[in-house]
C-alpha cells in the first residue's frame, strides 16, 4: 500500500492532498492574495487525515512540490515535508512544479504541440520550461524575461498552450495564431501520478540535504520602522 501526502506551496495557492495507490483520498486548497501557507498547511494536513480515516503512521512517503516558485512558500512546504519524513522515518519525494502545471494543462487543453507552464517571477519575468510531445520531453528549467527581443525554447512551434499564474501577463508579447493562455495554479492532487511513479521507482530525496529549486536568491524587503527607532541607541530613544 502506498499512502502519500502531497504538499503544494510554491505559489499563492496552498494545497494538500492524500492519496493511496495513486487514488485521491482527500484534499484541501486555498488561494489568497497574501501567503497564508504557514497558518494553513498543518491544519490542512490534519484535515485530510481525518477525512480519509487514516493516521500519519499510515504514510508511506511525503511528496513536496519542489519549485521553482516563491522562496518563502518553498521553505514552508519543504520544512513541513522534512519534519514528517524525519519523524516517521519515511522517504521524501520531490516533484517539479512546472511539470505539475504542464500535466494540468494537458488534461484541460489536449492536442497542442507544446505546453509552456509559467510561474510568475515579477515584472515580465517567469520561471518556465517547454514540454514537447509529453511530460518526458522538456527544456531545462529557467528564469525567462519575456519581451520582443528574447529567444524562447518554443520558437518555431505552432500550437502552444501557455499556463500558470505568469501566463496572462505574457499574452500580449507572445500572442499569435494557435496560442492559448490559461491562468492556473499548481494543485496537490495533480502531483499524485508523478509522485506515485517516483515512489514505485524508489526515486527518493535525501531528506537531510534536499533543497528545492529556488533559481533566485532570497531578497529581503526593507524592514518596517513606523516609529523611526531603527539604528538609534537606547539612550536616544528615552
Amino acid at each position: 500500500m502506498g499512502v502519500i501526502l502531497h504538499l503544494e506551496t510554491t505559489t499563492h495557492q496552498c494545497a494538500v492532498a492524500l492519496s493511496k495507490d495513486g487514488e485521491l483520498l482527500a484534499n484541501r486548497c486555498v488561494r489568497e492574495n497574501g501567503y497564508s501557507h504557514a497558518e494553513r498547511i498543518q491544519t490542512f494536513i490534519d484535515e485530510v487525515f481525518i477525512e480519509a480515516l487514516l493516521e500519519r503512521e499510515d504514510l508511506s512517503a511525503v511528496s513536496v512540490s519542489g519549485g521553482p516558485g516563491s522562496y518563502t512558500g518553498l521553505r514552508i512546504g519543504v520544512a513541513a515535508a522534512k519534519g514528517i519524513c524525519h519523524a516517521l522515518s519515511i522517504p521524501l519525494i520531490s516533484v517539479d512544479t512546472l511539470t505539475v502545471l504542464a500535466a494540468q494543462a494537458m488534461a484541460k487543453q489536449p492536442g497542442f504541440d507544446a505546453y509552456v507552464p509559467m510561474i510568475d517571477a515579477r515584472r515580465m519575468e517567469v520561471y518556465s520550461r517547454c514540454f514537447k510531445g509529453g511530460l518526458n520531453d522538456a527544456s531545462n528549467i529557467d528564469s525567462i524575461v519575456v519581451d520582443n527581443e528574447s529567444r524562447f525554447p518554443w520558437d518555431g512551434l505552432e500550437k502552444i498552450c501557455f499556463s500558470g499564474d505568469g501566463a496572462l501577463k505574457c499574452s500580449e508579447v507572445l500572442s499569435g495564431n494557435n496560442r492559448v493562455f490559461i491562468e492556473d495554479w499548481p494543485t496537490a492532487e495533480a502531483a499524485i501520478d508523478l509522485a506515485r511513479d517516483k515512489f514505485n521507482n524508489r526515486m527518493f530525496e535525501d531528506a537531510a540535504l534536499y533543497e528545492p529549486t529556488y533559481l533566485k536568491a532570497f531578497l529581503a524587503g526593507k524592514a518596517k520602522d513606523p516609529l523611526g527607532l531603527r539604528g538609534r541607541t537606547l539612550n536616544e530613544t528615552k
